[in-house]
């Protein structure tokens, strides 16, 4: 069976791994599989994601659905609007932070809640199988230009208005987030100062990805600004990272440590991805949180499979009492009402927390078989006390200190994080690490 479906729905680079005929092909057997009805389409700013929204909406219309059109939106509006207008599935074309040239679909399901494993292998066996007949009635299209607006209202009547405004920054990558971020925490009497707010499909200010290097510019504005932090969007505005006013790039640890004492959950499961920080872990148990570790990109599957009261991967943030994605225009808006009752409470959280934590990106594909063996026998002199294979390899020391190995779901590269409290451990595990995939690839550094 061809596999489509990656980490987080099916990408890839514009007409090169990813064409129109695919993903008229892919949309076609979701429209089948999940029967005829109402689909919801959205698309971010790349050229090719209005092209393939296009595509789409065609193959929804072949097979007799009609389709509710959001137009360009976040993801997170997508998934909104996919709930509130009660459709049977919602498309959002994007391809999130992934760079320019690459294209992608992410599919969610009624609930708003990206498609589980299940439900992907289900439409991967019926694309292996010509079953569809065309249908005797075309689907039609409904422009709904109002989603915007009505989740930007329901998300401002999720909180107060500040008491204590904040100057907030907040970058936007040149994608949909610019649509939206800004104006919720306006709305909710911050001082806002839009960065990369305008909508572009070059991502001509900075790549989509947004990583401590391709925030450099941004961080280095923050001082000078004035601001009391800024926020940092990707491509679809799923993701959100930091920046504290200093200009520091705060851990995405600390963004979810902020986030968990916000919500407040009483008891409950807490599901965090393999790669998420140790410190996430501890502040979870401390609130008396059961914490469950789960694959990237799918903690949302295991939060309403568990019944679960949070989920988050680095820089990602789900909150079920509002929906089941992950939203990083919603947890803009949850993060600020705290730090505007809490002043300093950013600062006070970053000094409590003592975990090194690193991910770096290595534009090298291996065969994970091969990284393992050279990983396991590359770390063996650390002592290694446990192995865990549930998403890429795992290996953790005896001090705590831990090394992941994984392939991207969305681009050839592989990713290697680490963890230790002792900087100097943490410097040797990167080190180790990157020189483990080169190995495991026959790259030299």
């Amino acid at each position: 069976m061809t596999k489509a479906f990656g980490t987080a729905g099916v990408r890839g680079v514009f007409n090169h791994t990813q064409t129109p005929e695919q993903v008229y092909r892919l949309s076609e057997t979701i429209a089948f599989a999940f029967g005829r009805g109402k689909y919801g389409v959205g698309w971010d700013g790349r050229k090719a994601s209005a092209l393939l929204a296009k595509t789409v909406l065609s193959a929804l219309s072949a097979v007799g659905s009609d389709a509710s059109v959001f137009g360009l939106v976040p993801t997170p509006v997508l998934a909104f609007g996919t709930r509130s207008r009660s459709c049977t599935a919602g498309f959002a074309v994007t391809a999130s932070h992934n760079p320019p040239e690459f294209s992608g679909v992410k599919v969610f399901n009624r609930d708003g809640m990206e498609l589980p494993k299940s439900d992907e292998e289900r439409i991967e066996r019926a694309m292996a199988v010509d079953v569809m007949k065309p249908t005797g009635a075309f689907g039609q299209f409904v422009p709904d230009e109002w989603v915007i607006d009505d989740y930007i209202g329901a998300v401002v009547a999720r909180y107060p208005r500040a008491s204590q405004p904040l100057r907030i920054a907040v970058d936007c990558a040149g994608g949909p987030g610019g649509l939206a971020t800004p104006a919720i925490l306006k709305a909710l009497g911050h001082q806002v100062i839009p960065v990369n707010a305008q909508v572009s499909w070059r991502f001509s200010a900075r790549p989509p990805e947004p990583t401590a290097a391709n925030l450099s510019d941004f961080a280095s504005m923050l001082p000078t600004l004035g601001a009391d932090f800024g926020f940092a969007h990707d491509g679809d505005a799923d993701r959100l990272v930091m920046v504290d006013g200093s200009g520091r790039v705060v851990p995405d640890s600390i963004l979810t440590i902020l986030a968990l004492r916000a919500l407040g959950p009483a008891g409950g499961d807490a599901v965090i991805s393999e790669n998420t920080s140790s410190a996430v872990e501890e502040e979870a148990e401390r609130l008396g949180l059961r914490v469950k570790r789960s694959r990237v990109g799918k903690t949302f599957a295991v939060l309403a499979a568990e019944g679960g009261v949070f989920a988050a991967e680095p820089s990602k943030v789900v909150d079920p009492k509002w929906g089941l994605w992950e939203d990083g225009i919603n947890a803009a808006a949850l993060i600020s009402n705290l730090l505007s009752a809490e002043r300093g409470l950013l600062s006070r959280v970053v000094q409590e927390t003592h975990w090194g934590y690193r991910q770096t990106n290595l534009k090298i594909p291996v065969r994970m078989d091969v990284l393992a063996r050279e990983a396991k026998a590359s770390f063996s002199k650390f002592r290694i006390s446990e192995e865990r294979t549930l998403d890429g390899l795992k290996l953790v020391l005896g001090d705590g200190s831990w090394v992941m190995f994984r392939s991207s779901g969305t681009e050839p590269i592989t990713r290697v994080y680490c963890e230790s409290r002792d900087p100097v451990m943490l410097e040797s595990l990167v080190q180790l690490g990157t020189q483990c995939v080169q190995s495991s690839s026959g790259v030299r550094g």
